[in-house]
């Protein structure tokens, strides 16, 4: 073969070579760590094999973008922290080009996005507290009193004791209180209806919404409070709200160390989130990963509780059936891959994820790991709270005397009042009488059976009153009238009036 001949050959195989360099997917080095359920490991015989959300992620997105990938962990097995000597972790590995894409529970935040790339996110975020559920106690008849506290019950007895003298005491001395009562409302006679029985019925009867005739509208509105005023049900926590939850001295708490949630508590220009963060680091509760923190949430049996983005959160409280989520949402964010400043694969990575979305390939493969990965239900705090009864399984929390402050401060204020309008009623009657004694009325010896207006009625026979004595007035005003003492003067019976009408005819 001459030189000419072999020079040819060998052009022509330099240019397979590059043309099948050229057409051959490039392999992308992706930094990443362990963290449920985005990327697990698994020794085999051929080595580690990776798995979970992110590794189906990147198939597609891979795929899509043309390219193949290969995984690392990350130098020092971290998300990535901005230390002194610069940036470690995965983000690290980005920065220094020893990984072309940074893949793992990766937030996007500012102080992130200022050494590197962030593709469209595949995932929304937020930071809620993973908890141990409440123990759950079967309290048997115990139900029948747990809607209120032990201190409210017996404010509810003192209250009811209260009520009851107030009434009894308005009845015996009020002189507008007296009178008879009418035909057809008893027919037993002239009478005070408010007596110390009737008036604990009538307590009794209003507080279990029986009804009564007549209504003293300052303890229905005591009642309406008692009803109406108690809090949805709520997982019995030993806090409420983020404010408790730094106050309390029994519980501690825990985040990632160096990870995003610990640089947006360390940021935060709330006054309980930043308190929160120096209780943590007082206390020197950080952990080095989510495993460490959820064994130490179940371990601690209520006292230990961990920051954690809401999606791992989730995903552990779905396969660890006695934590749920709890708190209300912080730091909303998203999850993201980095690359590095100005890299060409961002533009490509996005594109895939964009055909992704709408496909709705992402929210399947969320349900996959999420929804349908663990058989733990009841995981969400924050949804019982919202709709007062999801978690039926848990306890509630009573009603206070603290919760009930404004009902018992009215009721209060309408027993003065009863009082101040007692001592008006008895003076007025005094002056208007002119001191005449104060007398209550007989009851009739024979029971009424009709009642006509005062002003037609006839008066009673001496023989249906106690002699001497006379009965009182209605107390709707209408006069209370024996049957037999029914006719006027001058009245024509009825065979009377056929009588006549026979005799004109």
């Amino acid at each position: 073969m001459d030189k000419g001949t072999e020079l040819m050959f060998l052009l022509s195989l330099l240019l397979l070579t590059t043309d099948a360099v050229t057409t051959a997917p490039l392999k992308l080095i992706v930094s990443t760590v362990d963290q449920e359920p985005f990327i697990t490991r698994e020794p085999t015989a051929q080595g580690e094999k990776y798995s979970g959300y992110l590794v189906d992620l990147l198939n597609e997105v891979s795929r899509r973008a043309e390219f193949t990938y290969e995984f690392k962990q990350s130098s020092d097995g971290t998300i990535g922290a901005n230390r002194p000597t610069g940036w470690t972790g995965v983000i690290g590995d980005v920065i220094s080009g020893k990984a072309d894409i940074g893949a793992t529970a990766l937030t996007v935040t500012p102080q992130r996005e200022e050494v590197v790339d962030f593709t469209k996110p595949f995932m929304s975020n937020s930071v809620n507290l993973l908890v141990q559920k409440p123990t759950w106690t079967d309290l048997g008849l115990g139900y029948l009193v747990r809607p209120f506290s032990a201190d409210y019950w017996i404010m509810i007895l003192v209250v009811l004791l209260l009520i009851g003298i107030v009434f009894f005491i308005i009845g015996k001395f009020s002189p507008y209180e007296w009178g008879n009562v009418a035909a057809d409302r008893d027919p037993r006679g002239a009478k005070n209806s408010f007596t110390l029985r009737n008036s604990y019925l009538f307590v009794l009867s209003t507080l279990t919404w029986q009804g009564w005739l007549l209504r003293p509208y300052n303890h229905f509105l005591f009642v309406l409070f008692c009803l109406n005023n108690r809090p949805e049900q709520m997982p019995n926590m030993p806090f409420r709200t983020y404010e408790e939850l730094f106050e309390s001295s029994d519980i501690r708490v825990g985040a990632l160390s160096f990870g995003s949630t610990e640089y947006q508590l360390r940021t935060s220009r709330g006054t309980t989130l930043k308190a929160l963060y120096n209780k943590i680091s007082s206390q020197n509760t950080w952990v080095e990963s989510y495993k460490e923190g959820v064994s130490r949430v179940k371990a601690a049996k209520g006292h230990f509780v961990m920051f954690m983005d809401s999606t791992s959160a989730e995903y552990f409280a779905r396969h660890n059936c006695d934590l749920m989520i709890y708190g209300e949402n912080l730091f909303p964010s998203s999850m993201a891959f980095a690359v590095k400043k100005g890299s060409v694969w961002r533009n490509k990575i996005n594109d895939a994820l964009v055909e992704l979305q709408e496909e709705g390939f992402l929210t399947q493969l969320k349900d996959k790991y999420w929804r349908f990965s663990g058989a733990c239900s009841n995981i969400d705090g924050r949804k019982f709270q919202e709709t007062a009864g999801f978690l039926s399984t848990l306890p509630i929390y009573p009603v206070t005397l603290k919760d009930m402050a404004v009902a018992i401060l009215l009721l209060f204020l309408g027993f003065i009042a009863a009082m101040v309008f007692l001592v008006i009623e008895i003076v007025h009657y005094a002056v208007t009488k002119k001191g005449k004694k104060i007398e209550r009325p007989k009851i009739l010896k024979n029971a009424p059976k009709i009642f006509r207006p005062k002003t037609k009625a006839a008066k009673a026979s001496p023989t249906d009153v106690e002699l001497g004595e006379e009965a009182g007035p209605s107390s709707d005003g209408l006069e209370s009238v024996p049957l037999e003492d029914a006719e006027e003067p001058g009245a024509s019976s009825g065979d009377e009036l056929r009588g006549e009408e026979a005799q004109k005819a």
